[in-house]
């Protein structure tokens, strides 16, 4: 269905047509998305796997990986990128990965463990908040990347996305009602200071040395 005649059908049956805004994910060759907000992706896996995604607007999580192939001799080679957490701002638009073009797998496996990556709207702009990388110690085969993100944002890591607000987004219908009713009950404490500290020890253990003596001094400043 086109934009237009979207449009017209939502004017029809009263709909304000910002409802019905969406972000499109590009998905290009070399590319699995793993896990879209703490959930198994809806059309880029299985037999008749789709080359796109769609996200809601605002913040959204994908979990993704780069495997870009090569054919030496008649032979298929790949090189394996890390699996990378990236928190994402974006409204009613398309995104484009914008990854690396190596020349040989060898190029490829030398390089790829830093890669310089982006994501991007129509407009060229940078909708990444936030990115990190999901380690796993041991055995990589078979991993369970939905469990792995949902400990990952329970633990406040550098791109957590708040489970509180994936729930209320799931839950949107429901929260709108409870909060429309004249009998509400109170809102879940969220306990923010937690959140907060583990997120700060994310980051302090993934800093370098000189800007872990840069922090510690700032501390000290704010005594």
């Amino acid at each position: 269905m086109s934009k237009t005649t979207s449009l017209l059908f939502a004017l029809s049956i009263g709909i304000p047509f910002t409802a019905m805004a969406d972000v499109t994910l590009q998905i290009p060759e070399g590319v699995d998305i793993l896990a879209i907000n703490s959930q198994q992706p809806e059309k880029s896996v299985g037999l008749f796997a789709s080359d796109e995604e769609t996200l809601k607007d605002g913040l959204n999580q994908i979990v993704f990986k780069y495997s870009p192939s090569f054919m030496v001799g008649t032979d298929l080679k790949q090189a394996y990128s890390d699996v990378y957490v990236v928190k994402l701002n974006a409204k009613d638009t398309e995104l484009s990965f914008k990854l690396p073009d190596y020349r040989s797998v060898n190029e490829a496996k030398e390089h790829i463990e830093n890669m310089q990556w982006s994501l991007v709207d129509k407009q060229g702009h940078n909708v990444v908040v936030a990115q990190d990388k999901l380690k796993k110690n041991g055995i990589q085969i078979g991993r369970d990347y939905v469990a792995e993100i949902k400990e990952y944002n329970l633990n406040g890591g550098i791109a957590a996305m708040n489970s509180a607000l994936v729930i209320a987004d799931q839950d949107h219908v429901a929260t709108t009602v409870v909060s429309n009713s004249t009998q509400v009950n109170k809102a879940p404490v969220v306990n923010t200071t937690v959140s907060n500290l583990n997120q700060l020890k994310a980051w302090y253990k993934k800093s370098s040395e000189q800007e872990r003596k840069a922090f510690r001094k700032w501390i000290v400043d704010q005594e």
